[in-house]
């Protein structure tokens, strides 16, 4: 039985993007592993390709209806064998100790059932934010995912055992899906320091539609842990909290609505603890203290031959 059983969720990806990412994954350092690749049914032909490798590691199956990436993701759980599973997409490339440095650290930490990992997009060469701790990881969870879906190595066994699969109704924010139900079963979740993904941004422009169909998702997901939580957020509620997070300070009327939403959200956590009092707190007055600097910025005009900066309350400086 192979420790890791990588999967990968494939459809239509040019067969250069594909060819760099499973050079990267045959080339761990940790070579006990499975690569089990579930194509949602292709227009293009993978077969030959993957014959190419000669590598028996590499175990590949077509479904005959494509059914989303959620979907292909579970297949390919349910088929997997490994202790740990590793998630993989078919475009990104993986440092050469990724697994094995996931796995040492599983094995040293048994009450952290997750990791992640520090990564870059493609496209830049700065390193992307990711929170650490498994407390950072759950405040971050309130707005959007802290965790980058093809960085992740989980404990099969526990997932399985929890009914811990993606949804497969969304096509987008199915892994911010399932890290929120994650976390309110119990799981302990990390993300390594370490820079071990380089994350493929491929060439594309996201319509308004999509756009706006995303931010349905997002609110809907909000719902649900707002629920699990133990109360029902109400349609207000959800705008102000999409607006807290992507800082569209504008729309919202006062400070005492964001301080008053963290603190309905404090008050429920209080009888389920699932995130950090102090944390929530934090982030609460960090989200004041942005909200005040922006709605007192000062602006120039130019009166006569004079500059002058002015605040929105129209106090000359």
């Amino acid at each position: 039985m192979p420790k890791v059983s990588a999967v990968m969720a494939l459809y239509n990806t040019p067969y250069h993007y594909l060819e760099e990412t499973v050079k990267s994954i045959l080339s761990q350092t940790l070579s006990d592993f499975e690569l089990i690749i579930v194509d949602d049914a292709s227009t293009i032909e993978y077969r030959r390709f993957f014959e190419r490798f000669k590598d028996e590691r590499i175990k590949y199956f077509k479904l005959e209806e494509n059914s989303g990436p959620g979907h292909a993701r579970n297949e390919g759980i349910k088929k997997a064998v490994g202790e740990f599973i590793a998630i993989t997409d078919s475009d990104d490339i993986y440092m050469s100790q990724k697994f094995e440095l996931q796995v040492k650290f599983l094995n040293e930490n048994p009450d952290i059932s997750l990791v992640g990992c520090t990564f870059r997009f493609s496209n830049r060469e700065k390193l992307s934010f990711v929170p650490l701790s498994n407390k950072d990881i759950k405040t971050f969870m309130l707005f959007n995912s802290p965790l980058t879906n093809p960085t992740i190595m989980f404990r099969r066994e526990e997932f399985i055992k929890k009914n811990l699969f993606y949804s497969e109704d969304i096509n987008f924010a199915e892994d911010y899906e399932l890290w929120i139900d994650a976390m309110f079963a119990g799981v302990k979740m990390v993300n390594l320091e370490e820079f071990l993904m380089i994350y493929t941004r491929r060439p594309s422009q996201l319509s308004k539609t999509k756009l706006q169909k995303q931010i349905e998702i997002l609110k809907k997901l909000y719902k649900k842990m707002f629920l699990l939580l133990g109360f029902e957020a109400s349609e207000e509620e959800l705008d102000l909290h999409y607006d807290v997070y992507t800082e569209k300070f504008k729309k919202i009327k006062n400070s005492e609505q964001i301080s008053g939403w963290f603190d309905k959200i404090i008050e429920y956590n209080k009888k389920q603890k699932i995130f950090d009092e102090n944390c929530i707190i934090d982030k609460k007055i960090a989200v004041l203290d942005k909200y005040h600097r922006i709605k007192n910025r000062l602006f120039k005009v130019k009166i006569g031959q004079k500059n002058l900066c002015l605040s929105k309350k129209l106090k000359i400086y």
